[in-house]
Protein backbone atom coordinates (compact mmCIF):
# COMPACT_ATOMS: atom_id res chain seq x y z
CA UNK A 1 0.00 0.00 0.00
CA UNK A 2 1.51 3.49 -0.94
CA UNK A 3 0.07 6.75 0.40
CA UNK A 4 -0.09 9.44 -1.81
CA UNK A 5 -0.42 13.20 -0.13
CA UNK A 6 -2.34 16.06 -2.02
CA UNK A 7 -1.57 18.93 -0.31
CA UNK A 8 -3.17 22.53 -0.87
CA UNK A 9 -1.62 25.68 -2.71
CA UNK A 10 -0.27 26.35 1.16
CA UNK A 11 1.63 23.03 1.20
CA UNK A 12 -0.58 21.69 3.79
CA UNK A 13 -1.93 18.58 3.77
CA UNK A 14 -5.40 18.03 2.83
CA UNK A 15 -6.62 14.71 1.32
CA UNK A 16 -4.40 11.11 1.11
CA UNK A 17 -4.99 8.37 -2.46
CA UNK A 18 -4.61 5.13 -1.41
CA UNK A 19 -2.87 2.24 -3.63
CA UNK A 20 -2.71 -0.76 -3.15
CA UNK A 21 0.93 -1.42 -4.60
CA UNK A 22 4.09 -0.69 -4.05
CA UNK A 23 5.40 2.69 -5.82
CA UNK A 24 8.73 3.59 -7.17
CA UNK A 25 8.62 6.99 -9.01
CA UNK A 26 10.02 6.71 -12.46
CA UNK A 27 10.37 10.34 -14.02
CA UNK A 28 7.88 13.17 -14.67
CA UNK A 29 4.78 12.29 -13.19
CA UNK A 30 5.48 8.59 -13.99
CA UNK A 31 5.81 6.02 -10.78
CA UNK A 32 5.86 2.13 -11.39
CA UNK A 33 4.56 -0.68 -9.13
CA UNK A 34 4.92 -4.30 -9.27
CA UNK A 35 3.55 -4.82 -12.34
CA UNK A 36 2.29 -1.65 -14.34
CA UNK A 37 3.01 2.17 -14.59
CA UNK A 38 1.01 4.33 -12.62
CA UNK A 39 0.69 8.09 -14.26
CA UNK A 40 -0.65 11.09 -12.11
CA UNK A 41 0.27 9.88 -8.55
CA UNK A 42 2.39 12.64 -7.59
CA UNK A 43 6.06 13.51 -7.70
CA UNK A 44 8.87 14.94 -5.58
CA UNK A 45 8.29 18.69 -5.90
CA UNK A 46 11.05 20.60 -7.64
CA UNK A 47 9.57 23.36 -9.82
CA UNK A 48 6.72 24.67 -12.11
CA UNK A 49 5.49 27.63 -14.40
CA UNK A 50 3.94 30.90 -13.42
CA UNK A 51 2.92 33.64 -15.69
CA UNK A 52 4.53 36.62 -14.64
CA UNK A 53 1.83 38.53 -13.38
CA UNK A 54 1.22 35.84 -10.29
CA UNK A 55 4.49 35.94 -9.06
CA UNK A 56 4.93 36.89 -5.70
CA UNK A 57 6.94 36.35 -2.55
CA UNK A 58 5.32 32.53 -2.51
CA UNK A 59 8.13 31.54 -5.28
CA UNK A 60 11.50 31.56 -5.68
CA UNK A 61 12.36 32.37 -9.17
CA UNK A 62 14.99 29.95 -11.00
CA UNK A 63 15.01 31.46 -14.97
CA UNK A 64 12.03 33.20 -17.05
CA UNK A 65 11.24 30.32 -19.82
CA UNK A 66 12.00 31.12 -23.65
CA UNK A 67 8.48 29.89 -24.99
CA UNK A 68 6.24 33.36 -23.90
CA UNK A 69 3.30 31.18 -22.62
CA UNK A 70 5.53 29.27 -20.31
CA UNK A 71 6.13 32.24 -17.65
CA UNK A 72 8.30 31.62 -15.01
CA UNK A 73 10.25 28.35 -13.93
CA UNK A 74 9.54 28.62 -9.81
CA UNK A 75 10.18 27.09 -6.99
CA UNK A 76 7.51 27.64 -4.56
CA UNK A 77 8.69 27.82 -1.09
CA UNK A 78 5.69 25.66 0.69
CA UNK A 79 5.79 22.64 -1.75
CA UNK A 80 9.89 22.41 -1.34
CA UNK A 81 10.74 19.15 0.23
CA UNK A 82 7.20 17.44 -0.28
CA UNK A 83 6.18 14.70 -2.65
CA UNK A 84 2.93 14.15 -3.58
CA UNK A 85 0.07 15.79 -5.74
CA UNK A 86 0.18 19.35 -5.40
CA UNK A 87 -3.26 21.46 -5.72
CA UNK A 88 -1.78 24.35 -8.49
CA UNK A 89 -1.34 24.01 -12.45
CA UNK A 90 2.31 23.02 -13.12
CA UNK A 91 1.77 24.86 -16.52
CA UNK A 92 -0.73 27.63 -16.41
CA UNK A 93 -2.51 26.71 -19.91
CA UNK A 94 -3.00 23.43 -18.53
CA UNK A 95 -5.70 22.37 -15.77
CA UNK A 96 -3.54 20.04 -14.65
CA UNK A 97 -2.28 20.33 -10.80
CA UNK A 98 1.55 19.06 -10.32
CA UNK A 99 1.93 15.39 -10.18
CA UNK A 100 -1.27 14.49 -11.38
CA UNK A 101 -3.55 14.60 -14.65
CA UNK A 102 -5.90 16.74 -15.52
CA UNK A 103 -8.78 15.94 -17.67
CA UNK A 104 -7.40 16.29 -20.95
CA UNK A 105 -5.11 13.47 -20.41
CA UNK A 106 -8.05 11.09 -20.82
CA UNK A 107 -8.05 12.24 -24.37
CA UNK A 108 -5.50 9.16 -24.60
CA UNK A 109 -8.76 6.99 -24.07
CA UNK A 110 -9.98 8.34 -27.11
CA UNK A 111 -7.64 8.17 -29.10
CA UNK A 112 -6.56 4.25 -28.58
CA UNK A 113 -9.70 2.53 -28.51
CA UNK A 114 -12.56 4.85 -30.48
CA UNK A 115 -13.07 4.68 -34.35
CA UNK A 116 -9.47 5.20 -36.44
CA UNK A 117 -7.44 4.21 -33.39
CA UNK A 118 -4.17 4.74 -33.08
CA UNK A 119 -1.81 2.11 -33.31
CA UNK A 120 1.79 3.35 -33.07
CA UNK A 121 1.56 3.34 -29.56
CA UNK A 122 3.42 2.06 -26.44
CA UNK A 123 1.27 2.55 -23.57
CA UNK A 124 -1.85 0.54 -22.49
CA UNK A 125 -4.42 2.07 -20.13
CA UNK A 126 -5.25 -0.33 -17.79
CA UNK A 127 -7.48 1.92 -16.11
CA UNK A 128 -8.11 5.49 -14.10
CA UNK A 129 -9.12 7.07 -10.35
CA UNK A 130 -10.37 10.35 -9.87
CA UNK A 131 -8.29 12.32 -7.42
CA UNK A 132 -10.28 14.82 -7.17
CA UNK A 133 -14.13 14.98 -9.33
CA UNK A 134 -14.70 18.72 -9.04
CA UNK A 135 -11.33 19.82 -10.07
CA UNK A 136 -11.08 16.79 -13.00
CA UNK A 137 -8.27 15.33 -11.99
CA UNK A 138 -6.95 11.76 -11.87
CA UNK A 139 -3.99 9.17 -12.18
CA UNK A 140 -3.88 6.34 -14.97
CA UNK A 141 -2.67 2.75 -14.33
CA UNK A 142 -1.11 1.99 -17.52
CA UNK A 143 1.61 -0.30 -19.35
CA UNK A 144 4.95 1.24 -21.00
CA UNK A 145 5.62 -1.78 -23.66
CA UNK A 146 9.11 0.08 -24.03
CA UNK A 147 9.77 -0.22 -20.59
CA UNK A 148 9.78 4.01 -20.68
CA UNK A 149 13.11 3.22 -23.02
CA UNK A 150 13.05 6.72 -25.28
CA UNK A 151 14.18 7.63 -28.61
CA UNK A 152 17.55 9.60 -26.84
CA UNK A 153 18.22 6.11 -25.15
CA UNK A 154 18.60 3.94 -28.08
CA UNK A 155 18.16 6.52 -31.47
CA UNK A 156 16.89 4.50 -34.30
CA UNK A 157 15.65 6.61 -36.96
CA UNK A 158 14.44 3.88 -39.43
CA UNK A 159 11.70 3.22 -36.54
CA UNK A 160 11.48 6.84 -36.66
CA UNK A 161 11.07 7.37 -40.54
CA UNK A 162 8.68 4.34 -39.80
CA UNK A 163 6.74 6.58 -37.66
CA UNK A 164 6.49 9.66 -39.15
CA UNK A 165 5.47 7.91 -42.61
CA UNK A 166 2.21 6.33 -40.36
CA UNK A 167 1.33 9.69 -39.06
CA UNK A 168 0.87 11.25 -42.84
CA UNK A 169 -0.46 8.34 -43.89
CA UNK A 170 -3.09 8.13 -41.58
CA UNK A 171 -4.33 11.68 -40.63
CA UNK A 172 -2.48 11.74 -37.01
CA UNK A 173 -0.94 14.67 -35.54
CA UNK A 174 1.22 16.33 -32.90
CA UNK A 175 0.89 19.78 -31.91
CA UNK A 176 3.38 21.54 -34.06
CA UNK A 177 5.23 23.30 -31.04
CA UNK A 178 5.32 19.85 -29.02
CA UNK A 179 8.72 18.77 -28.12
CA UNK A 180 7.11 15.59 -30.10
CA UNK A 181 10.94 13.47 -29.78
CA UNK A 182 10.20 13.26 -26.32
CA UNK A 183 7.24 11.48 -26.52
CA UNK A 184 8.55 8.48 -28.78
CA UNK A 185 10.18 5.35 -27.35
CA UNK A 186 13.47 3.58 -28.95
CA UNK A 187 11.04 1.20 -31.00
CA UNK A 188 9.36 4.22 -32.81
CA UNK A 189 5.93 4.29 -31.38
CA UNK A 190 4.25 6.66 -29.08
CA UNK A 191 4.61 6.92 -25.42
CA UNK A 192 2.04 9.18 -24.58
CA UNK A 193 -1.04 9.75 -27.22
CA UNK A 194 -3.13 12.15 -25.13
CA UNK A 195 -1.63 15.23 -27.20
CA UNK A 196 -2.34 13.29 -30.80
CA UNK A 197 -5.37 14.75 -32.82
CA UNK A 198 -7.32 13.09 -35.96
CA UNK A 199 -6.69 15.58 -38.82
CA UNK A 200 -5.84 16.06 -42.69
CA UNK A 201 -5.46 19.38 -42.80
CA UNK A 202 -2.22 20.19 -44.39
CA UNK A 203 -0.97 23.06 -41.87
CA UNK A 204 -1.05 19.84 -39.34
CA UNK A 205 0.34 17.42 -41.15
CA UNK A 206 3.65 19.81 -41.81
CA UNK A 207 3.28 21.00 -38.17
CA UNK A 208 3.63 17.41 -37.30
CA UNK A 209 6.56 15.89 -38.93
CA UNK A 210 7.95 19.68 -38.00
CA UNK A 211 7.47 19.30 -34.24
CA UNK A 212 9.88 15.72 -34.79
CA UNK A 213 12.53 16.88 -37.03
CA UNK A 214 12.62 19.84 -35.05
CA UNK A 215 12.44 18.62 -31.49
CA UNK A 216 14.81 16.03 -32.35
CA UNK A 217 17.33 18.37 -33.85
CA UNK A 218 17.51 20.63 -30.55
CA UNK A 219 17.79 17.45 -28.63
CA UNK A 220 20.56 15.96 -30.61
CA UNK A 221 22.23 17.42 -33.69
CA UNK A 222 23.72 14.36 -34.26
CA UNK A 223 21.21 12.46 -34.41
CA UNK A 224 18.93 14.74 -36.26
CA UNK A 225 21.60 14.62 -38.99
CA UNK A 226 21.70 10.90 -39.24
CA UNK A 227 18.28 11.18 -39.74
CA UNK A 228 18.36 13.29 -42.38
CA UNK A 229 21.37 11.15 -43.52
CA UNK A 230 19.72 7.97 -44.01
CA UNK A 231 16.14 9.62 -45.41
CA UNK A 232 18.48 11.66 -48.20
CA UNK A 233 18.02 14.92 -46.31
CA UNK A 234 20.16 18.43 -45.93
CA UNK A 235 20.62 20.67 -43.19
CA UNK A 236 22.81 23.39 -43.47
CA UNK A 237 19.89 26.37 -42.08
CA UNK A 238 17.29 26.91 -39.70
CA UNK A 239 14.79 26.91 -42.82
CA UNK A 240 16.01 23.14 -43.68
CA UNK A 241 13.44 22.13 -40.70
CA UNK A 242 11.02 23.57 -43.42
CA UNK A 243 12.26 22.59 -46.52
CA UNK A 244 12.80 19.05 -45.11
CA UNK A 245 9.54 18.94 -43.61
CA UNK A 246 7.84 19.52 -46.97
CA UNK A 247 10.47 16.77 -49.19
CA UNK A 248 8.91 14.36 -46.33
CA UNK A 249 5.26 15.09 -46.66
CA UNK A 250 5.39 15.16 -50.61
CA UNK A 251 7.39 11.25 -50.16
CA UNK A 252 4.40 9.99 -48.44
CA UNK A 253 1.58 11.64 -51.43
CA UNK A 254 0.89 14.66 -49.71
CA UNK A 255 -0.04 17.60 -52.04
CA UNK A 256 2.30 19.98 -51.43
CA UNK A 257 1.91 22.27 -54.14
CA UNK A 258 0.19 25.00 -51.51
CA UNK A 259 3.30 25.30 -49.96
CA UNK A 260 5.17 26.17 -52.39
CA UNK A 261 6.50 29.83 -53.79
CA UNK A 262 9.07 31.10 -56.11
CA UNK A 263 12.25 30.97 -53.66
CA UNK A 264 13.15 28.87 -51.18
CA UNK A 265 13.30 32.01 -48.70
CA UNK A 266 9.71 33.05 -49.75
CA UNK A 267 8.29 29.21 -49.78
CA UNK A 268 10.24 29.14 -45.53
CA UNK A 269 7.98 32.54 -44.91
CA UNK A 270 4.75 31.68 -46.37
CA UNK A 271 4.72 28.20 -45.08
CA UNK A 272 5.54 29.34 -41.14
CA UNK A 273 3.27 32.47 -41.05
CA UNK A 274 0.47 31.10 -42.83
CA UNK A 275 0.68 27.44 -42.33
CA UNK A 276 2.53 26.22 -39.22
CA UNK A 277 1.67 28.72 -36.49
CA UNK A 278 -1.56 28.67 -37.61
CA UNK A 279 -2.19 24.79 -37.24
CA UNK A 280 -2.62 23.02 -33.47
CA UNK A 281 -0.40 24.55 -30.66
CA UNK A 282 0.10 22.66 -27.63
CA UNK A 283 -2.48 25.19 -26.11
CA UNK A 284 -5.21 23.32 -28.24
CA UNK A 285 -4.47 19.95 -26.31
CA UNK A 286 -7.71 18.48 -24.11
CA UNK A 287 -10.38 16.01 -24.14
CA UNK A 288 -12.03 16.20 -27.62
CA UNK A 289 -9.06 17.88 -29.48
CA UNK A 290 -8.90 14.79 -31.89
CA UNK A 291 -12.61 14.82 -32.44
CA UNK A 292 -12.61 18.52 -33.55
CA UNK A 293 -15.03 19.21 -30.26
CA UNK A 294 -14.81 22.41 -28.36
CA UNK A 295 -13.21 21.47 -25.11
CA UNK A 296 -11.56 23.72 -22.09
CA UNK A 297 -8.21 24.88 -23.26
CA UNK A 298 -9.94 26.21 -26.84
CA UNK A 299 -9.30 29.54 -25.76
CA UNK A 300 -5.50 29.05 -24.50
CA UNK A 301 -4.93 27.77 -27.61
CA UNK A 302 -6.19 30.58 -29.72
CA UNK A 303 -4.39 33.00 -27.47
CA UNK A 304 -0.94 31.37 -27.75
CA UNK A 305 -1.63 31.32 -31.54
CA UNK A 306 -1.64 34.98 -31.49
CA UNK A 307 0.85 35.45 -29.64
CA UNK A 308 3.26 33.20 -32.35
CA UNK A 309 1.58 35.46 -35.23
CA UNK A 310 2.70 39.21 -33.53
CA UNK A 311 6.34 37.39 -32.97
CA UNK A 312 6.83 35.47 -36.46
CA UNK A 313 5.47 38.82 -37.87
CA UNK A 314 8.30 40.77 -36.47
CA UNK A 315 11.36 38.08 -37.24
CA UNK A 316 9.54 37.77 -40.83
CA UNK A 317 10.16 41.93 -41.43
CA UNK A 318 13.79 41.41 -39.98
Amino acid sequence: MTDILVYDKFGSVVDTIFINDTLEHIDGRVSKGKDCYYKGVGVPYLSHHVYPKHMSEEYTLIKRSCIFYLGNLVSKKCFRGKTGIFQERYQGHFTDWIGACGFKELNILENLYDENKFEMTSIEVLGYEPIDLAEQQYYLKVQYHCGRKFYREDPNPVKLGELIDYLVLKNWNFPWDKNSISDISVNGLVTDVGDLFYSDELSHQLGTVYSILYSLGNESEEEYLNFCNLNGLRHTHTMDYILNTITLLARNGTDINPLLRDTIPNTYKHVVKNYLINGRNCGFCGVGSCKNRTDANESSGELIRQGYIKRVDAELRN
